[in-house]
């Protein structure tokens, strides 16, 4: 039976460290990776912004050696995702909110994840192919065109997923830098690690959490409090896309 809880939600996810309780991709792939020195650097530059998240992405991937897709899939069994991560789900479900995965990570890890823990939530992220020659490459299905940055434009998938119009709340869970640009068009923020600091340094009203069961602590306090709203800068900087602007 699901619960009017008033102001609709749609609840944007980020993967990697945030619904799982590590970072996939770096537990998974990132073992194939054999020269650790040049993919620290890789890393650095990064988070230094030198170098965008689809040249890192294609970077990383030129770094892997000896892939094998049977001990990829191992490692992907080994992971866990935020111990309440699944009760979320049924959370949101109940309330009817809507909820989504955007990540920068890859369709092979995500998918699997999720159907092992029965989990039917809409994903968004980077395509992992796997070539004859055993090398992999990728392609980035969600990335906007007028951004050659992102490989996965979440800003647009919160726009795209959120109607206003009809009082629809967006709000952001997120761990990393991959989750900068969303944050800044979402009503309401949970942050922690990297993003929690570059939302406390922009002036951007976050919650901090360390689990989800935070986050669903937090959310009933809103809904009780009434304070389920649109965060004004947010909705502003949303109607600014979607005029063109």
């Amino acid at each position: 039976m699901k619960l009017n809880a008033g102001k609709k939600l749609k609840i944007f996810c980020d993967f990697d460290g945030t619904a799982s309780k590590n970072d996939v991709w770096l537990n998974s792939l990132g073992k194939f990776i054999i020269d650790k020195p040049a993919h620290n650097d890789l890393i650095e530059k990064f988070v230094a912004g030198e170098i965008s998240t689809r040249e890192c992405i294609k970077m990383e991937l030129d770094l892997i050696e000896n892939f094998d897709l049977e001990l990829f899939n191992e490692y992907i069994s080994q992971e866990q995702l935020d111990p309440y991560f699944t009760e979320f789900y049924n959370f949101c479900n109940k309330r009817n909110y809507g909820i989504f995965i955007v990540s920068e990570g890859f369709d092979k890890y995500i998918q699997k994840m999720l159907n092992d823990n029965n989990l039917d939530i809409p994903y968004y992220c980077n395509i992992l192919n796997i070539e004859t020659d055993g090398k992999l490459s990728c392609s980035f299905p969600h990335s906007d065109e007028n951004c050659t940055h992102c490989g996965v434009s979440k800003r647009n998938v919160l726009i795209n997923n959120t109607n206003d119009l009809d009082g629809e709340v967006s709000v952001y869970i997120g761990d990393g830098v991959t989750d900068y640009c969303a944050v800044n068009y979402a009503d309401i923020v949970f942050a922690k690690d990297k993003l929690a600091s570059y939302c406390w340094k922009r002036n951007i009203t976050y919650f901090e959490f360390k689990t989800f069961f935070d986050v669903m602590n937090k959310i009933e306090k809103l809904e009780t409090k009434n304070r389920i709203k649109h965060r004004q800068e947010a909705k502003l900087k949303r109607r600014d896309v979607l005029m063109g602007g």
